[in-house]
């Protein structure tokens, strides 16, 4: 039994050369497209912004960017900083313990929401825009 042949259209040139060929449902054909051109780093980057901008609409944050690439991060971020724990370090002295009390429960309400997933992005020179 033979394999079904794909349908006609535009596919990489088999030799492996940079370019489109044309493959008319039986053979290859002579048509070639030639390649596409490349996008510059700022085009890139541009492209990146826009899918970064509609991510943090979303909710994410950015936790590094480069003009090609984006490491965003999604939940997690119930818990407290350094600095928050310091400041209600303060406070507890302060208020001879008072707001421990307040300082426990915020620190365990951050610790419940701290799953956290991350997604980088990259943009290609094509202009595809690559998501792990």
């Amino acid at each position: 039994m033979t394999a079904a042949l794909p349908p006609a259209g535009w596919y990489p040139d088999p030799s492996g050369a940079p370019i489109q060929r044309y493959f008319d449902g039986h053979d290859w054909t002579e048509h070639r497209a030639p390649p596409r051109p490349r996008l510059s780093d700022q085009q890139r980057a541009g492209l990146l912004d826009v899918v970064v901008a509609r991510e943090v609409a979303r909710g994410a944050g950015v936790a590094m960017r480069t003009p090609h690439e984006a490491v965003l991060h999604y939940g997690g971020s119930g818990g407290l900083s350094a600095a928050a724990h310091i400041v209600f370090a303060l406070f507890t002295i302060f208020t001879c313990g008072l707001v421990g009390i307040i300082w426990i429960i915020a620190a365990a309400a951050g610790q419940a929401g701290a799953g956290e997933r991350r997604l980088s992005l990259w943009v290609d020179q094509d202009g595809n825009i690559l998501k792990s």
